[in-house]
């Protein structure tokens, strides 16, 4: 604004020289020169108000525009000739102003005003010269008609040319009720080129959970029953802010959620290792509005325990400060069957000296977590002006779980342990599970005169903790209930995380037609970690304790060109550059493993059209490419934490690089009602898939142990026809439909595993159903179908609760071979009601309830091979999570646009709706 105050003082000079070339004395003869400058000294002055409440708007970006000569064109132009920002207290001054122009015609303002959250104000304004003339000739008249003073009437006419425009009032793009602004309903899907965005503010099923309930909700997503998340089949990158998280989404409140971003094939713009399952964007609420404003809440669940959470943000002046905190006491029951068979696949009649373990097995599982988790978040925003913002936020989240698991086992024909026929084992464990999280973000943001051109500056580092210790008792019994053996393992762990985050992003609209977007990224992770196995009377198992450590650093750049090419078609290309570098070792009570020093540099191209069919239609085909690299885990770690199920590393897996298509038709009938179709197909070479490598009995732990690594497939596929629909029937009848079809497919021959990339058709389908009711009632409806599918490469499972016992394949995870079993079909229903009480619905109680009918059971069938592919066993398993599960919640809104908050009370100042003057001719 000070740019602008510069040039209309700059015009105001060239003004006032062609004004006294073009006008002679004021009232006839020479004039004076004080008469001069009273005609060049205009002055416009008023005060910013909202037109509901009446409370001043600081900060609002005021302008004046009007005529000026252009000798070269010999026009007159309009440029601007004064401007600048409210102060506090929503007041503003133009002042040295032209009052006239030639021939001593009025000068037709332009003042506009503007705001955020506030709509456009624009009216014309002027100086009234009749009026002016008039009241100068009666003072002259009243003097005698005396001349001869120069200053004779000038100082009456200061109030013509000292205009108070009074109280100007913006109009909020909300509506707002009282102390409380509560926005007008957006939709709850908004349909871009390159991501949909869902406003998960109104939905009520989500109202006291985490990211985790939050996620079921949105189309194309499935979180499994482990916490797993899928995005059209694949493992998509979570991000919070548009950055990488270490938070998982159990983690992250749902109340404190925004929207959530869906990129499903993300441009080179975006982390090449982020995008291959595509990128799951968590938008976390931040407000900015002026005053004071929050909401309190709290909650229980069917066991009993509570929840809590306060968000507020203050802003006054150029400095908006917010916090949030959250608590959550959780507890959840996992419910578990599973059948092996080992004995009917096996090769019975192998005379080797050590043949297979051939058993058949039934196992029943109960598994109980308890525990908490809190989530602290403050910071603030600094607007420097009007082009300047820097946020500085800091995060802190903790939690501790504890969980228990009572395990039964039937077992036939045990080789090596039992073989005159049946036993019977009970595994019961105790773990716990403490992690603490400290996160910290600065970001910066300037924009340039030019519209869209701007520049962010941002880093983020995340520091994370975790301890973990668990005691796991193995009895076995035989068939007439004697004890056999009794085991009793110990685990303890501990480790710590860096991850650092810099970025740069660049956009400059270079002409109407065309744009670039540049930026530069790095990308540091540390982690170490200390895991202790010990046996009761025996000690460390050799070579299963182990530390480890690891580094890996990500560097990128990358160049965007977009091109309108006419009204119709545009069209944008890109490419993505990174180096990465990893390195780490782990130590065992046997040796030590080096990774060498792996560099690998690769360039990832993408590109993307749009055509637009119609005003509302448009049609989009992009291409982008995608890596997936082994980590350090998959590489050399092995992890012994499930004693059934060891997973092995592999030194010599290989990155797998992925080339993606997809096209979508995009058909917005109105802002309420929109449909997108959209066609995909993925390649994915060299893809990392989980191989079952063998199985052998553990005699010191009197297990059947199964050992799997992790191998290159040769290629893996995906192709898939989705439908997203987004329908306001009516203004008591919200509907978001989804329905995605998909075949998969993986060629692993070379692992001595069939081929499937025959089709295999599977198809998710989702549906949202919000009822408005009389009353202040609502009711939400989320239903999930999910039909006979392939297990995606590396098995289901592990998410928060695998790999945590002796389970066998109750959710151990990681002992699944790539592409040879599948899930079974599955479907479910959450309920919410919500009811909101009070002047402005201030308070708001929703009572929602999970699997509704109880019918969201997790179920596999599977052969497991060798990877000579000879079949080690056939195994099926079902599981359940909390069926029924309902949680009973409040919240409590507050809030006040109140601009003096911190400051004593100025009486001299009306702060009334009224002060002032009228409308300016």
């Amino acid at each position: 604004m000070k740019r602008y105050s510069f040039i209309g003082l700059l015009l105001f000079s060239f003004f006032s020289l062609n004004l006294k070339a073009q006008m002679g004395g004021f009232g006839g003869g020479g004039g004076s020169s004080a008469m001069k400058g009273a005609m060049n000294s205009g002055h416009f002055y008023g005060k910013v108000v909202d037109s509901a409440t009446g409370q001043v708007i600081p900060f609002a970006a005021v302008q004046l525009t009007g005529p000026k000569w252009d000798s070269a064109s010999q026009t007159m132009k309009t440029v601007i000739i004064a401007g600048q920002l409210t102060t506090d207290n929503g007041e503003f001054s133009l002042e040295k102003l032209p009052v006239a122009g030639p021939m001593f015609t009025p000068i037709k303002y332009t003042l506009q005003i503007s705001s955020m959250g506030y709509n456009v104000y624009s009216r014309t304004v002027s100086f009234d010269l009749s009026q002016m003339m008039a009241k100068r000739k009666k003072m002259m008249a009243a003097q005698g008609g005396d001349n001869s003073n120069p200053m004779a009437g000038v100082e009456g006419l200061i109030d013509i040319v000292d205009k108070d425009l009074g109280n100007i009032k913006l109009s909020s793009t909300s509506h707002q009720l009282g102390t409380v602004t509560v926005s007008g309903d957006p939709p709850p899907m908004e349909i871009k080129l390159d991501k949909r965005v869902f406003d998960v503010t109104k939905s009520i099923t989500n109202a006291g959970g985490t990211a985790e309930d939050v996620l079921k909700t949105i189309p194309s997503v499935n979180v499994d029953i482990d916490g797993n998340v899928t995005l059209r089949n694949s493992s998509p990158q979570i991000y919070v802010d548009g950055m990488p998280s270490t938070l998982t989404i159990d983690q992250i409140p749902a109340d404190e959620i925004d929207k959530i971003e869906v990129i499903t094939n993300p441009s080179a713009k975006y982390d090449a290792a982020a995008g291959g399952g595509g990128i799951i964007n968590i938008i976390m609420k931040h407000n900015e509005a002026l005053g004071y404003n929050g909401m309190v809440r709290g909650g229980v669940d069917q066991y009993g325990k509570l929840t809590g959470g306060l968000d507020i943000n203050i802003r006054q002046k150029k400095l908006n400060v917010f916090a949030d905190v959250f608590y959550k006491a959780i507890e959840h029951k996992m419910y578990g069957a599973e059948t092996k068979n080992a004995d009917s696949i096996g090769n019975v009649g192998n005379p080797s000296p050590n043949p297979p373990p051939y058993l058949n097995s039934n196992q029943h599982d109960t598994n109980t977590m308890e525990g908490y988790f809190s989530f602290a978040r403050a910071g603030f925003d600094y607007f420097i002006d009007n082009r300047n913002t820097l946020t500085i936020t800091g995060t802190y989240g903790t939690g501790n779980f504890g969980t228990s698991d009572d395990l039964h086992t039937n077992t036939d024909t045990l080789h090596g342990l039992n073989p005159s026929g049946n036993s019977s084992t009970i595994e019961y464990s105790n773990s716990t599970r403490v992690f603490n999280n400290v996160g910290t973000s600065v970001l910066f943001k300037h924009l340039y005169p030019k519209d869209e051109e701007n520049i962010t500056a941002s880093i983020t580092a995340n520091e994370g903790s975790t301890t973990g210790s668990g005691t796991y008792v193995t009895e076995n019994f035989d068939p007439s209930g004697n004890e056999i053996s009794k085991i009793t393992e110990d685990q303890t762990s501990n480790g710590s995380s860096g991850y650092y985050v810099g970025k740069v992003d660049y956009t400059d609209p270079v002409t109407k037609k065309s744009k670039i977007d540049a930026g530069v990224m790095a990308t540091i992770n540390n982690v170490n970690s200390v895991n202790d196995i010990t046996l009761e009377s025996y000690g460390e198992i050799p070579g299963e304790s182990s530390t480890t450590k690891y580094n890996q650093q990500v560097y990128a750049a990358y160049f965007m060109y977009s091109h309108d090419f006419s009204a119709l078609f545009s069209a944008q290309a890109a490419v993505r550059m990174e180096q990465s570098f990893y390195s780490g070792q782990v130590t065992t009570s046997i040796d030590t493993e080096k990774l060498a020093p792996q560099s690998l540099l690769y360039f990832f191209p993408s590109a993307a059209a749009t055509y637009h069919l119609t005003e509302n239609t448009d049609l989009q085909l992009n291409y982008t490419t995608h890596i997936t690299r082994p980590n350090f885990s998959q590489l050399v770690v092995n992890n012994y934490s499930n004693a059934q199920n060891i997973q092995t590393g592999n030194p010599n897996l290989k990155p797998s690089y992925m080339n993606s298509f997809e096209l979508n038709l995009i058909k917005s009938f109105d802002k309420k009602n929109s449909l997108l179709i959209s066609a995909y197909y993925k390649r994915t070479t060299n893809i990392i898939t989980t191989q079952l490598d063998s199985a052998q009995n553990n005699m010191l732990l009197r297990e059947i142990q199964y050992f799997s690594t992790y191998e290159n497939a040769n290629y893996g596929y995906q192709e898939g026809l989705e439908f997203t629909s987004q329908n306001s029937i009516s203004s008591w009848l919200d509907i978001t439909g989804n329905i995605n079809f998909f075949e998969s497919g993986i060629n692993a021959t070379n692992l001595g595993i069939p081929d499937t990339t025959k089709p295999f058709l599977s198809y998710f389908a989702k549906l949202n159903l919000t009822f408005k009711l009389p009353k202040n009632f609502s009711i939400q409806l989320n239903g999930n179908y999910l039909s006979k599918a392939e297990v995606p490469p590396g098995g289901s499972g592990g998410g928060r609760w695998g790999g945590g016992g002796f389970g066998g394949g109750m959710g151990g995870g990681g002992i699944t071979p790539s592409a040879s079993g599948y899930i079974d079909p599955n479907y479910w229903m959450d309920i919410g009601i919500k009811k909101d009480f009070m002047k402005n619905n201030k308070l708001s109680v929703t009572f929602n309830v999970k699997d509704l009918f109880g019918t969201s059971v997790s179920a596999t069938n599977m052969i497991a091979t060798n990877p000579t592919g000879i079949p080690l066993y056939s195994e099926t398993t079902s599981r359940r999570r909390d069926p029924h599960f309902f949680q009973l919640t409040a919240s409590y809104k507050f809030g006040q646009t109140d601009l003096t908050l911190f400051k004593k009370k100025n009486n001299n100042i009306d702060m009334g709706p009224d002060m002032g003057a009228g409308d300016a001719q």
